[in-house]
């Protein structure tokens, strides 16, 4: 039997990158097989989570809340905290932030129904929402109460460790963002989490080069360029290779930092990603001041 997807996203925080945690939900409360309103949730699920991956909100939007109107038709609470936390993605990419809190909140109002897997869901989402609108006090709030009331194994830490990493490197604290950075990675070891760990070892590679221990940055980032490109992920593929040329430029190496500039322009080029590709070429033209 198929399960409901729950997609994790790239997230709108761009800079940070992060494959962030949602719950895979089984189809059918336990003790019984899924009923045909079960399966009916779960092919809109599906379809909404097709619609996410091609780019189309609008219409995951509408699928999702198909799949959970009929999933409380049927109270199948399992599959309605799925189709939340894929709702509270869809605003936050949209940048709708108090519909994305809205939708994690009627999880978090009533943990004893959604369960305490989606209740850890529900409030690690609302710390990446918090990112995202720039509220760092808020977001590390959230990760806290996340982590706090996740039992072991807790599939978000690793997301949750590489947001306190950012938010570490952002206010330059450099050495806590390594010890973040490091310990996500150490979560990140099965083959599921090949994304997370691309964002440690990318978060990991920035903070190298703050701490000027640029041999261990361009190791970081070219763990990360290999994951990104094995998963066909162009955007982080663009950010490893940013980032790798901000390392060579932190150590004067101007040719290697143009050599990876340039590949980062024409990946986003090629992707039709404007905002990359300006990011790109301004370090490019910062090379000739």
């Amino acid at each position: 039997m198929q399960r409901p997807c729950v997609t994790p996203p790239l997230g709108s925080f761009a800079a940070a990158g992060f494959a962030c945690f949602l719950l895979a939900a089984c189809g059918s409360p336990t003790g019984r097989g899924p009923s045909p309103a079960d399966e009916t949730a779960r092919a809109q699920n599906q379809a909404g989570t097709r619609s996410l991956a091609s780019g189309n909100l609008t219409g995951a939007l509408a699928q999702y809340r198909s799949s959970l109107a009929v999933a409380e038709s049927v109270e199948n609470f399992e599959l309605a905290g799925a189709n939340l936390l894929n709702i509270a993605v869809v605003h936050e990419r949209l940048g709708q932030w108090n519909e994305s809190h809205a939708a994690a909140d009627k999880i978090l109002s009533a943990p004893l129904l959604y369960g305490s897997q989606t209740v850890t869901g529900a409030a690690a989402r609302k710390a990446f929402v918090h990112l995202d609108q720039g509220d760092a006090t808020a977001a590390l709030r959230w990760a806290d109460a996340a982590e706090r009331d996740c039992a072991p194994p807790c599939s978000p830490l690793a997301a949750l460790e590489n947001l306190r990493a950012h938010i570490a490197l952002e206010h330059g604290q450099t050495d806590k963002a390594i010890a973040h950075a490091s310990r996500a990675a150490g979560l990140s070891t099965a083959p599921a989490m090949e994304a997370e760990l691309a964002n440690a070892q990318r978060l990991l590679g920035r903070a190298f080069t703050r701490a000027n221990r640029f041999v261990d940055s361009a190791q970081s980032l070219t763990s990360a360029l290999v994951i990104d490109r094995r998963l066909g992920l162009t955007a982080r593929i663009a950010l490893d290779l940013l980032y790798a040329g901000d390392n060579e430029m932190r150590r004067n190496e101007k040719a290697g930092a143009r050599h990876f500039y340039e590949r980062a322009a024409a990946v986003s080029a090629a992707a039709y990603d404007e905002p990359g590709v300006r990011a790109a070429r301004q370090r490019l033209e910062g090379l000739t001041q």
